[in-house]
């Protein structure tokens, strides 16, 4: 049997950073040489803004890079996700997650978001060309102590896939 019949699926990477912050006293600090949104106190936002690429399939994983500011088993903060194709009310597709993750001090890490990113009431999945928000946040009574560097996101694309 021949390969070249085969249609095989080509993977992906994309990485988008945390840009802006809320609430009082988030900033944007660096460590070493890496940057991002530090989230140290009650009341505190970071937000990052994606676009899935014209050949995105399949979503394969889904992660938030961090680099711990304490060692914590758990450290605890909240995740929720907007996703839509333009046009369309930015909140069509939404999700809250309170994620509870092992860090290390000054260590960097990844945290798995894929099922934040499914719609909470119609299981939507994501779609090429949606736009995609992620906020992150520690909630009064969580002890997040981190810098958020941005969202990692690994999928599948046809290999015929072509521009639009």
């Amino acid at each position: 049997m021949s390969h070249r019949s085969r249609r095989l699926e080509a993977t992906k990477e994309v990485f988008y950073p945390f840009t802006s912050t809320g609430g009082q006293g988030a900033d944007t600090p660096g460590l070493g040489a890496f940057s991002g949104v530090r989230l140290d106190a009650d009341g505190e936002y970071g937000y990052c803004d994606c676009y899935l690429p014209y050949d995105f399939a399949i979503l394969v994983e889904a992660k938030i890079v961090l680099l711990a500011l304490a060692t914590l088993t758990p450290m605890n903060f909240r995740v929720v996700t907007d996703y839509c194709l333009a046009e369309i009310g930015y909140f069509q597709h939404n999700n809250l997650k309170n994620i509870n993750v092992a860090t290390v001090l000054n260590r960097l890490q990844e945290v798995n978001i894929a099922d934040a990113l499914v719609g909470s009431t119609d299981n939507a999945p994501l779609e090429a060309k949606d736009y995609l928000g992620v906020q992150i946040s520690r909630q009064i009574g969580q002890n997040t102590n981190a810098i958020f560097l941005g969202v990692r996101l690994r999928y599948n694309t046809p290999t015929y896939a072509k521009a639009p």
